[in-house]
């Protein structure tokens, strides 16, 4: 597995690749919140996810490790923020393949009026000639990771 360079949150305005996907529910802040905490159900929300595990005995909190499969490849993330209600993140410590050098993930949750706004955004440095395939596949990635905050919210309304 390809190390990568842990980042911390302060990386993200710097970081040379980002996309978001969001979307709008009426579940609660916390509701949304206890399905990104939900590792090992993420695969049941997240398309391109097909296995979540944690590594460890610590499930919660920050320095929280999981290995994250997707297809053709795994992704080993410590958890960065964990903050109910508010802020999930991680970076990534190994890629297989290695097609990044940094990589952190940071999903935002906020109170809108009587809704909740949920924004998951992806912030890398890819390796090699990683950056100009991402940059003619941003749409798709972004309408993948839509369709992922879609389905967190319905999960999250089905609590």
């Amino acid at each position: 597995m390809g190390t990568t360079e842990q980042k911390t949150l302060d990386w993200i305005d710097q970081a040379p690749f980002s996309f978001s996907g969001s979307a709008m529910t009426k579940a609660s802040p916390d509701a949304v919140f206890a399905v990104l905490a939900d590792h090992e159900r993420w695969p049941d929300w997240f398309p391109v996810i097909t296995k979540t595990v944690v590594l460890g005995e610590q499930r919660e909190g920050v320095g929280t490790r999981r290995l994250t499969n997707i297809p053709g490849g795994s992704i080993e993330e410590v958890i960065l923020a964990w903050d109910p209600g508010r802020r999930f993140a991680f970076t990534a410590t190994a890629v297989h393949p290695a097609i990044v050098h940094a990589l952190v993930d940071d999903c935002r949750i906020e109170p809108v009026q009587s809704s909740t706004r949920v924004t998951y955004s992806v912030y890398l440095d890819p390796a090699g000639m990683v950056h100009p395939l991402l940059d003619l596949m941003k749409g798709l990635l972004v309408s993948e990771l839509n369709k992922g905050m879609q389905a967190l919210v319905v999960r999250a309304e089905a609590l």
